[in-house]
């Protein structure tokens, strides 16, 4: 491969995986690849719409095109993050790059750089320093905890990548937090069912629909999670706090006023000494 054609291949990774790994991004993965460097992403997406395999693409590029460089991948079970570890292998061998370690968990280049996958937490991932990507996958589903442990390992290396990546979940969840926070630094990215670009047959969502329910076929494909445009306060809540109770015991003086005790007319003392002639 001549000199000219590598130069373009590292400057576009989208020509990259058409030319050498033989797929095709979508509108939104093209978006996705060319993220420039320090970008932080978030990316809301229907089912099986091929953010796992963006993400695996962004990784093996830069492993290929940045020697020495780190990226990892987080998801909520390890075996998620080593499947991931796989497409990433599958890209870099069609490259003609050669391992010098592989494992279900990781992969080392000739050129030094690495690619891990990470455990669902975040109790053995703290330390790492990456200059390459940071991708946390299936977002919603991770701890704010693995969440915060992600975040500072760029803290050394700005220009590294950081992205997470989910369907909907719940409207507490980290990726909900921050997708629908305030940071206007962050790119968002979406593609869900209908939007232009997004090919999920229809007869096939139908039928998702018919199966999983409107609030989870909403939350699967459209991004929309659970309990949004709903009150926080479901009717359970409002039950218990007007449900009246009977005290277990009876109501003493520090739960109601003492009982109110009958007037009668007090005795006269000086007629009782009358009586008695002590007085005239």
């Amino acid at each position: 491969m001549n000199d000219l054609k590598q130069c373009a291949f590292r400057i576009d990774p989208v020509l990259w995986v058409q030319k050498v790994v033989g797929e095709d991004p979508t509108g939104w993965q093209r978006r996705f690849l060319r993220a420039p460097r320090g970008t932080s992403l978030l990316a809301l997406t229907a089912r099986q719409i091929g953010k796992t395999t963006a993400a695996c693409w962004a990784m093996a590029h830069t492993a290929i095109y940045r020697p020495g460089s780190l990226s990892v991948v987080a998801c909520p079970a390890q075996r998620q993050s080593a499947e991931a570890i796989r497409r990433v292998r599958d890209s870099v061998l069609k490259a003609g790059a050669t391992l010098i370690v592989e494992n279900v968990y990781g992969l080392e280049l000739e050129n030094g750089a690495r690619v891990l996958a990470l455990p669902g937490t975040d109790d053995s991932v703290r330390g790492l320093t990456v200059d390459g990507w940071i991708v946390a996958d299936e977002a919603a589903r991770l701890s704010d905890d693995l969440i915060a442990a992600l975040r500072p390992m760029r803290a050394r290396k700005p220009e590294a990548r950081f992205a997470m990546l989910s369907t909907a979940w719940t409207r507490t969840d980290p990726f909900w937090r921050a997708w629908d926070g305030e940071d206007e630094k962050c790119m968002r990215l979406q593609a869900t069912a209908g939007m232009e670009g997004v090919e999920l047959d229809p007869d096939f969502l139908e039928s998702e629909r018919l199966a999983l329910g409107e609030e989870a076929y909403k939350r699967e494909y459209l991004g929309i999670p659970v309990g949004a445009g709903t009150s926080p306060f479901a009717w359970e809540l409002y039950e218990q706090a007007t449900r009246h109770r009977a005290p277990m015991a009876p109501a003493g003086p520090d739960f109601a006023p003492a009982p109110a005790v009958e007037a009668r007319p007090a005795a006269n003392p000086f007629q009782q000494l009358k009586h008695e002639g002590a007085i005239a």
